[in-house]
């Protein structure tokens, strides 16, 4: 210790030789009444003498206390000293004119201040431990202690350089390790012992399987000067880097870690941290495996689609690891009163994705609500988000057909755009047009050329992204049900013909510019009412004749009555002059 301060002594007072200036004697300590200190080394001319200058206040004023004649004389014993509070600083008179003269530090008389912890905290098996260092300027050193069981306080090193020391002999998983700092002088005087701080001990338990929790306790860090502003809970799973979960008051010695998995490792650490101070202390770290019933986690309906067959497929995913006693599809025509379409316990193992087909509703009579919920093997229930089927309608108009459908529904959901299609026969079906997601409207021509389109049928697709959890998407396609519209058929009736037998205008018959009824009757009447023909084919007319003998030439009655396959009756009657 001693050969430290000499060897630092001699390459200050080389320095201020070098640099033109009259050193001062390195002044160490006060041992009782005794001052202590190295001897400088000046160049610049003869030695005269050392000058012990003293006050007993700090900011003075000083005298010359005494004056040594010897240049190698390094201590000197203050006899009147007492038990006052004395201040000293030295200087070197040598024969140097011109050159400024130093002063040494200032010291007393009393031990040294202490140097005051900061903080202990734990690193592994290691407990690293800091501190502030003393304001003395006498102080070289600072001595570490911790207790020992059955050995009380033991000195662990004492550290002249840097204000930091890791024990590496500590047991801060077993116990809480409580450490003392010293500072001391060049000449052996120790400072009051700083206040102790001590480490923070971390236990934990798994709770019952149905609880899924993991119940966190520990010890209140002691001594920081403006206490504990809080806590700070971090956890590792199977290894990962540690995050923090919460941040809690600084006086709870208690924490209840929620939704454990089970075979998951997790490694916990508690973090104390000094109110108004950029400090902390970290306890050990407590590693476990909690042994649970794994509940539902994720649980998100993802997709209601009616498929070409008119069923509606309920799409949804799930942990696939969580232990479940139960799973019911809800549905529902009205979104608030849901009945259970299917119950029972799941098909194991379970899936991350499953679809159900509901077979027994009507997705053409309006929209469908959908749910799933479930119960674990500990009765505890989850719901899953309400999703629908959209539902399209279509209404023949004048040479055209309005196509209008409910949006897509499903809160998790959104809607990148809507795709009409119109169905034809014996192919694939057309896209009529691609919306975005705002459009639930559309139209489409009708031509009337083509006997094909006097009836079509139409469903709308929805592409959507779902969000199943913060970070994950499902792309999803949701269909509508089919909806048809029938143009009204055109009908054009002859008011005359001539059934001479000529090939010309030979046979009443009215004419449909396009579609086929699903229903057809034509009946002629002569004027005293008596049914004179019927035909329920389109294709056949009357040729004037009753019961095989031609008819006189006069006017006759008809009647026509067709129904399209929309349901729509279409009734004419007048009259019809027979000429030949």
């Amino acid at each position: 210790m001693k050969q430290l301060a000499l060897t630092l002594g001699l390459v200050l007072s080389l320095g201020w030789a070098l640099s033109g200036q009259v050193a001062p004697p390195t002044f160490l300590c006060v041992a009782n009444d005794t001052l202590i200190w190295e001897t400088p080394n000046n160049n610049c001319g003869p030695f005269n003498a050392y000058l012990v200058y003293a006050s007993q206040q700090l900011n003075g004023p000083y005298t010359v206390l005494a004056t040594i004649t010897d240049p190698a004389q390094d201590r000197f014993f203050h006899q009147n000293a007492g038990m006052g509070l004395w201040y000293y600083y030295l200087e070197s008179d040598f024969n140097c004119p011109g050159e400024p003269v130093l002063q040494s530090d200032t010291l007393d008389n009393r031990i040294p201040e202490p140097g005051l912890l900061e903080a202990v905290s734990v690193n592994g098996a290691n407990v690293e431990v800091s501190w502030t260092p003393s304001p003395s300027p006498e102080v070289v050193g600072y001595i570490i202690s911790r207790n020992v069981p059955g050995q009380g306080t033991t000195i662990l090193d004492t550290v002249f350089s840097g204000a930091f020391f890791l024990d590496t002999q500590a047991s801060p998983g077993d116990r809480s390790e409580v450490f003392f700092l010293e500072a001391i002088d060049a000449c052996g005087n120790k400072s009051l012992v700083a206040a102790p701080h001590n480490t923070i001990l971390l236990s934990a338990e798994a709770s019952d399987p149905c609880a899924r929790s993991i119940s966190l306790s520990w010890n209140l860090y002691q001594n920081w000067p403006g206490g504990i502003a809080n806590h700070e809970v971090w956890v590792s799973r199977d290894g990962a880097a540690p995050e923090r979960i919460a941040t809690i008051d600084g006086n709870a010695t208690s924490y209840v870690f929620q939704n454990a998995d089970d075979g998951v490792e997790y490694c916990f650490t508690v973090r104390a941290l000094q109110r108004d101070a950029d400090v902390f202390s970290a306890s050990n770290e407590v590693c476990l495996s909690a042994e649970v019933v794994q509940a539902i986690r994720t649980l998100v309906a993802t997709n209601a689609t009616v498929t070409e067959s008119g069923d509606v497929q309920l799409d949804w995913i799930w942990n696939a690891n969580a232990e479940l006693a139960d799973v019911a599809i809800l549905g529902s025509s009205n979104n608030s009163n849901f009945d259970v379409l299917q119950s029972g316990a799941p098909q194991q193992p379970l899936t991350a994705t499953n679809s159900f087909t509901d077979n027994q509703s009507a997705p053409n009579a309006g929209v469908l609500y959908y749910q799933v919920r479930t119960k674990d093997d500990c009765g505890d229930e989850a719901t899953s988000n309400v999703i629908g089927t959209i539902h399209l309608r279509a209404t023949a108009q004048s040479g055209m057909n309005a196509i209008r459908w409910t949006p897509y529904l499903n809160a998790l959901g959104a809607v990148q755009a809507y795709d009409l299609y119109r169905l034809q026969t014996g192919g694939a079906p057309v896209l009529v047009n691609s919306f975005g997601p705002n459009t639930l409207q559309a139209s489409d021509e009708v031509d009337f050329a083509d006997p094909n389109q006097i009836r079509a049928c139409y469903y709308v697709e929805a592409r959507a992204i779902v969000a199943t959890s913060d970070t994950t998407e499902v792309e999803v396609v949701s269909r509508s049900n089919t909806a048809c519209a029938e143009q009204e058929a055109k009908i054009y009736i002859p008011n005359a013909f001539s059934p001479n037998e000529d090939g010309r205008n030979d046979v009443f018959l009215p004419y449909l510019q396009f579609g086929a009824p699903a229903d057809y009757f034509l009946v002629i009447y002569d004027r005293w009412g008596n049914q004179l023909f019927r035909s329920d084919d389109i294709n056949r007319g009357w040729d004037g004749k009753a019961k095989g003998t031609r008819v006189p030439v006069g006017m006759y009655i008809f009647h026509l009555r067709i129904e399209q396959a929309n349901g729509t009756v279409i009734e004419q009657s007048g009259e019809i002059s027979l000429i030949r």
